[in-house]
């Protein structure tokens, strides 16, 4: 009778009273299969991209060593193959799970497939990026796929490219490129030019180029300390002591507050309005002569007089009598 073969390693079955006296070569070479299935390791050498039609094959052939049974697989070439490169597993009912490199040149993706092509089913794995991927042996319509889309680590050592979906609660040594949707509670060494929705927990110095706050509290800390620049704000709220070295109010009110009531210094309006009953001139003024120097507009005071200055350097006066 004739042997059978297992469906995913292609072990071969040795059918009860067949191969009399051969059984141990038959054995030794089914231990060969699955010790080439479990930790084989191969570099495979392109000769071209080849195409979803013409692939290179991965075959699993019964009862024989073959590329595609090895677990972990390096694809290369002897130069840039020009395209994008296809491979195919064979047969299309075996299931595997396999580790993968992309070790070609010129940037080239690779495509790995199982079935009948078909661009929802395939696998493509980057340049110079490993995986390991999944074969679930469906005949015409199988499917390969990443394994680890959702992994569950307790520590991870290398460069992550992509999106992080979880709360980090460990340290970062590192660049982050992609984004982090989740709370950050450990320490970040490195850049994080991705967005975080989430809570940041900082215990040492942050640095960020730009920060849209759009909730929330900044509390305990001094903004613009060491290099202050422009800020633009709907509200500013102050409930302690506020120091401004320019302000420039250019509509609302100032209510209740005293201007420059510790050190005054002087001030150009272009309408002066005053909802009291008098403005007040603290200090007293006696211009020199009608030609003293002065600025058109300029009222000044003293025991006897009230001067006006109607043009530069021209001054005009009239006195003052008790009644």
């Amino acid at each position: 009778m004739t042997s059978t073969y297992t469906d995913n390693l292609g072990i071969e079955k040795i059918t009860t009273g067949d191969q009399a006296g051969l059984w141990g070569a038959t054995t030794n070479t089914n231990f060969d299969l699955i010790d080439e299935a479990v930790n084989g390791i191969l570099a495979i050498t392109l000769a071209s991209a080849g195409s979803s039609g013409s692939p290179t094959a991965l075959p699993i052939t019964d009862g024989a060593s073959s590329t595609g049974r090895n677990k972990f697989i390096d694809f290369r070439d002897g130069g840039d193959l020009g395209a994008t490169a296809y491979v195919q597993l064979t047969p299309n009912n075996a299931e595997k799970i396999c580790f993968v490199r992309n070790s070609l040149t010129g940037g080239r993706s690779l495509i790995i497939f199982q079935g009948t092509y078909n661009a929802s089913n395939d696998f493509e794995l980057a340049n110079g990026k490993d995986a390991v991927v999944k074969f679930d042996g469906a005949g015409g319509g199988a499917v390969v796929s990443q394994v680890f889309t959702d992994l569950v680590a307790v520590n991870v050592t290398a460069n992550l490219t992509g999106n992080v979906t979880g709360n980090v609660a460990g340290n970062v040594t590192g660049a982050v490129s992609g984004n982090v949707t989740g709370n950050v509670t450990g320490n970040v060494s490195g850049n994080l030019t991705g967005n975080v929705t989430g809570n940041v927990a900082s215990t040492g110095a942050s640095s960020f180029s730009n920060a849209d706050i759009n909730g929330g509290s900044v509390d305990g800390t001094v903004i613009g300390a060491a290099s202050a620049a422009a800020g633009t704000f709907t509200n500013i709220t102050a409930s302690g002591t506020s120091t401004l070295t320019t302000v420039d109010i250019n509509a609302g009110n100032i209510d209740g507050t005293n201007i420059g009531s510790g050190t005054p210094g002087a001030g150009t309006f272009s309408a002066l309005v005053s909802t009291g009953d008098h403005i007040r001139i603290d200090n007293s003024q006696t211009p020199g002569s009608s030609s003293a120097s002065g600025t058109k507009g300029e009222i000044a005071w003293d025991s006897n007089y009230l001067y006006v200055c109607v043009a530069t350097n021209s001054w005009k006066r009239v006195a003052v009598s008790s009644f």
